[in-house]
């Protein structure tokens, strides 16, 4: 795809996922055995998908 908000987007939720992951490890919004480190994870992957979908998806005039 070539437009770079969807990837925006993706950092930016992988961010509030990375905050939530880290707040539940750390038992300020409750305890749960599991939702901290699969924040922690969707979090991760989603940040990763979006600096790859960026750096794939240059704009063919910028990459000359």
């Amino acid at each position: 795809m070539k437009n770079p908000v969807i990837y925006y987007a993706a950092i930016a939720l992988g961010v509030i996922a990375l905050i939530v992951g880290i707040l539940y490890t750390a038992g300020i919004l409750g305890t749960h055995h599991a939702r901290g480190y699969a924040g922690l994870g969707v979090g991760v992957v989603l940040i990763i998908i979006g600096i790859v979908g960026m750096v794939v998806a240059k704009p063919k005039a910028i990459a000359k």
